[in-house]
C-alpha cells in the first residue's frame, strides 16, 4: 500500500512540473544575428463560373476554362542580416538569395532598421527593379513584414492565445476583406523549443462592392519557437478555403488550397 501511495506521489509529482512548464514568449529580431530563411509555397486554385450558356462560350471562344484550375509553387531563400545596437534599435538588411518570382528576383536586398519591435524599410536595390517600382514595393514590403504583431507574454504547456489579422483577397473588379483569426497552442516544451499548434478560421468582413459574398476557411499547422532567440525556426501550415460570390453577370466559386513549409536558420554573426 505504501509502495502504491509513494508511486502515485511520484507520478502527479511528474505530471504538475510538466504542468508548469513556461516560456517567456516573444517573437522579434536580436542584434548581431543572421538569419538564413527558407519557404515554400504549393498552392492549387480552382475556379468554376456559374453563367448562361453564351457567357460560358464567350469564355471558351477566350481560353479560358471552365472550371480554371491554377497550380503553382513559390520558392524563397533570404538572409536578413542584423547589426549593432544603436539606441533603441539596430540596422537590418535583408537579401534574396534564391527566388522564382519575376519582381524579387535573386539579389534585391532591403535595407533598413529595427526599431521598437518594428522594421522600417529605408530603400531597396535590385539589379532588375525601375526606380517607380522599388517606390511601390517599399512600403508594401514594409507593411509585409510588420503585419503580424505577437504579443509578449509567459506562457504555460497547454495555453493558447489568440490573434485576429486582416487579409486582402482580389478577385476580378473587387477586393475582398478578410480577417484570419489564429488560435495558437503550446504544445511540449524541449531542448529550448517551444513546440505550438496554429489553428485558423478565416471569415469574410467587407468588398468593395455590395455583392452577394459566402466564404469559409480553416488552417492547420504547427511551429518551433527558439526560446533564447526569440524567433520561429520551422512554420508550416496547410489551408483550405471556399469562397463563392455573385457578380453582375455571373457567379463564380473560389476554392483554394495552400500548403506553406518554411524553417529559419539563426546564427551569431561574425565580424
Amino acid at each position: 500500500m505504501k509502495k502504491a501511495s509513494l508511486l502515485l506521489l511520484l507520478i502527479l509529482a511528474t505530471y504538475c512540473c510538466r504542468g508548469q512548464k513556461e516560456i517567456d514568449f516573444k517573437v522579434g529580431y536580436l542584434p548581431n544575428f543572421n538569419y538564413t530563411l527558407t519557404q515554400e509555397q504549393i498552392s492549387e486554385n480552382k475556379v468554376t463560373y456559374i453563367a448562361s450558356d453564351e457567357i460560358i462560350q464567350n469564355l471558351k471562344n477566350n481560353g479560358i476554362k471552365n472550371p480554371t484550375v491554377i497550380k503553382d509553387t513559390s520558392f524563397l531563400k533570404s538572409v536578413s542580416k542584423t547589426g549593432e545596437w544603436n539606441g533603441n534599435e539596430f540596422p537590418i538588411a535583408i537579401e534574396l538569395l534564391e527566388s522564382n518570382n519575376p519582381t524579387l528576383v535573386s539579389g534585391t536586398k532591403f535595407f533598413g532598421t529595427w526599431i521598437d519591435g518594428k522594421t522600417k524599410i529605408d530603400s531597396i536595390s535590385s539589379p532588375t527593379m525601375t526606380e517607380e517600382k522599388k517606390r511601390i514595393l517599399l512600403p508594401a514590403m514594409e507593411s509585409m513584414i510588420n503585419q503580424i504583431e505577437y504579443p509578449n507574454k509567459k506562457i504555460k504547456v497547454g495555453e493558447s492565445f489568440e490573434q485576429k489579422n486582416p487579409m486582402s483577397l482580389p478577385i476580378a473588379e473587387i477586393t475582398i476583406e478578410m480577417e484570419i483569426n489564429s488560435i495558437y497552442t503550446l504544445k511540449k516544451v524541449e531542448n529550448g523549443i517551444g513546440y505550438f499548434d496554429l489553428d485558423q478560421v478565416y471569415t469574410l468582413k467587407s468588398a468593395t462592392k455590395d455583392y452577394e459574398m459566402e466564404l469559409e476557411g480553416t488552417g492547420k499547422g504547427h511551429i518551433d519557437y527558439d526560446i533564447a532567440k526569440q524567433f520561429f525556426t520551422k512554420f508550416h501550415l496547410e489551408m483550405e478555403m471556399n469562397l463563392k460570390t455573385e457578380l453582375e453577370i455571373f457567379s463564380l466559386e473560389l476554392q483554394t488550397k495552400s500548403i506553406t513549409s518554411q524553417t529559419t536558420e539563426i546564427k551569431k554573426a561574425t565580424r
